[in-house]
């Protein structure tokens, strides 16, 4: 799913992701950061650094936070257009 704007309308912590409710499109390394496994790659993310990529899949794993966008087309996302 694309950025709109480089908002996000979910933030969630890494080792509970709902991925049947978001879709997520950027992890962010929180105050202490923290090595997972996404999408098969073991990744390890730096304390307030975050990359944008599309997330399917994550270990779970403390100190990371996903961010991303309801996947709900009903009542949809704050930052659709």
């Amino acid at each position: 799913m694309p950025k709109n704007n480089d908002v996000y309308s979910v933030i969630v912590p890494a080792q509970t992701p709902n991925l049947t409710a978001h879709t997520y499109s950027s992890i962010y390394g929180g105050s202490v950061g923290c090595t997972a496994i996404i999408n098969g790659i073991s990744v390890s993310v730096g304390a307030a650094s975050s990359f944008d990529l599309t997330i399917r899949s994550i270990s779970a794993t403390t100190g990371c936070f996903l961010l991303g966008d309801n996947k709900d087309v009903y009542l949809g996302s704050p930052n659709l257009p």
